[in-house]
């Protein structure tokens, strides 16, 4: 599991170590150790790191609060402060934006010695990277090889997945990303579902950012991806965009395949139709059905007989016959709600309903004509 800094802290109470800002910020993830002895060297901090400091490479007091806000502003956990020739005393200031920022700032009497703290600290950190390691390939295992439970329902109730508990994954998958922002946003995903969640494991798997829920409602998954979205925000750039979606909750774990399978049908469905909603499953309706076909030849066969001619057309032509044929469907036949909704006038959607009648030889005052062409224009936004 991943070890939060509260752990960290718990694990060092008896080397005089203590905390003196920053409570709040205590459940932040922390995932190595890393010695800041000025604003310079504090550049390399890669985020989720616990930050030590003696003051040895500060030249002046006012230094120490700019090595603080450099340290958060480059996504460190918390800083340990060591109290001596170098550092005298924490500035009412450093106190003062540590509880504002939820930023944990802990000091360090000279004597004891850090380098032990740090080792307590790594320590640590390994076994957790150790058991993340193991978790992380039980959960795979669960996904690729449902039916061999062997491979994933001992070591993930191990470490207190319960078999019998209701599970569901969400899936979030970031677009236009280079390594280190897709570095970035995992962190900031992990921080926030952590700091939210009791149940909960996050691992990435074929480019993408799984997100295991135990004993959450789907609605209450919703609301957590929101919130981590939302604090994904600030980092995204031009294109770059994020993906969400939710599968649908399991009766246990031998499930956990399924989820994933109705996550990433969300997914595909939501980056072929850019629709950036975070939704869930069970929320497509006849979709559900459209994505649980298994034979894409026979998909790929009847969009080709039904609306595949008028895309061809669409593409020689510059007309705009699939959007005034969906726009027609989805107002259930009204030509006044298509007129209003693509600023057309009403003859004009007469004459181009009748084009596209001609071209794809059929009757769209027919029931099961409409039918077939509404699941035809679905299956254009998921192949």
């Amino acid at each position: 599991m991943i070890v939060k800094l509260r752990e960290l802290y718990g694990s060092v109470k008896d080397q005089e170590i203590k905390l003196i800002a920053g409570k709040k910020g205590l459940d932040n993830i922390v995932r190595w150790v890393h010695m800041v002895e000025n604003i310079e060297i504090s550049v390399f901090l890669d985020g989720q790191e616990i930050a030590f400091t003696t003051g040895i490479g500060l030249e002046k007091k006012s230094d120490l609060l700019d090595l603080v806000k450099h340290a958060y502003n480059n996504r460190c956990s918390g800083m340990v402060i060591n109290i001596g020739p170098f550092i005298d005393e924490i500035s009412d200031e450093i106190i003062a934006f540590a509880n504002e920022h939820n930023f944990p700032i802990f000091e360090v009497p000279w004597h004891v010695h850090v380098a032990e703290i740090m080792r307590i600290f790594c320590y640590n950190i390994t076994i957790s990277d150790r058991i993340n390691t193991e978790l992380s390939g039980a959960f795979k295992n669960s996904i690729f090889f449902q039916n061999q439970e062997e491979l994933y329902v001992p070591q993930l109730e191990r470490y207190d997945f319960n078999a019998n508990w209701s599970y569901c994954l969400a899936i979030m998958e970031p677009v236009n990303m280079n390594t280190d922002k897709r570095s970035k946003i995992l962190k900031t995903i992990e921080n926030t579902v952590s700091s939210i969640t009791q149940k909960s494991f996050v691992f990435e798997l074929e480019g993408k950012f799984v997100l295991v829920f135990a004993e959450y409602t789907e609605e209450e998954i919703r609301e957590i991806i929101k919130i981590t979205k939302d604090k994904c925000s600030p980092l995204l750039k031009g294109n770059e965009e994020i993906y969400c979606g939710i599968g649908k909750s399991t009766r246990n774990i031998k499930c956990i395949a399924k989820s994933y399978k109705r996550a990433s049908d969300v997914l595909k469905l939501q980056k072929s139709s850019d629709n950036n909603d975070i939704i869930i499953y069970r929320e497509l309706g006849l979709y559900k059905l459209l994505l649980s076909l298994e034979d894409e030849e026979v998909v790929q066969e009847y969009y080709q007989e039904t609306l595949d001619p008028l895309v061809k057309h669409d593409q020689l032509n510059n007309t705009d016959y699939v959007e005034v044929l969906d726009t027609y469907l989805k107002n259930n036949g009204s030509l006044k709600g298509v007129a209003a909704e693509l600023f057309y006038h009403r003859n004009t959607i007469t004459y181009k309903l009748n084009k596209i009648q001609e071209i794809l030889s059929c009757d769209l005052s027919e029931l099961n004509t409409k039918l077939a062409y509404s699941i035809a224009l679905m299956l254009k936004e998921i192949i």
